[in-house]
């Protein structure tokens, strides 16, 4: 019984530790457009999607690690553009933007910031990190 109980446990530990497909920003693969979906209140968790949303939102990325962000808000679109760089980190990779000059459009935890972060939450999925300080949480698609 024990040899059994063994083998099981040695079985279940491999399984467990293989590798899954991690999620990354495919070097190459560019540009990638990434829309607005969602948005998650830090604070009451309310929840606002699609057509409901505020605002629409969408983040260009190129191969020269350049990107543009376009907000459409009514009839008025604001755009701010920057660079970014790819980290890898024990909990997945996180894109850095860098932004030239201060723009009501970097979602970041300071005001005087010029940096915004986003985790690749899958191959097809970006969030902010905005709702470490309250903010909401805003989840990206990718659409090419």
């Amino acid at each position: 019984m024990k040899k059994v109980l063994l083998l099981s446990l040695s079985l279940a530990s491999l399984v467990s530790c293989q590798k899954e497909d991690s999620a990354e920003f495919k070097v190459g693969a560019y540009p990638q457009t990434w829309q607005l979906v969602k948005s998650t209140s830090s604070w009451t968790n309310t929840v606002v999607t699609g057509a409901n949303l505020p605002y629409q939102e969408k983040y260009v990325f190129q191969a020269d690690s350049t990107f543009t962000k376009t907000r459409q808000e009514g009839d008025q679109t604001t755009e701010a553009s920057g660079t970014f760089s790819v980290r890898t980190f024990s909990d997945g990779q996180y894109a850095t933007l860098t932004y030239p000059e201060a723009s009501n459009l970097i979602g970041s935890c300071t005001t005087i910031s010029l940096k915004e972060h986003l985790a690749l939450k899958s191959n097809d999925t970006i969030r902010n990190t905005w709702e470490a300080c309250d903010g909401p949480r805003l989840e990206y698609k990718r659409v090419n």
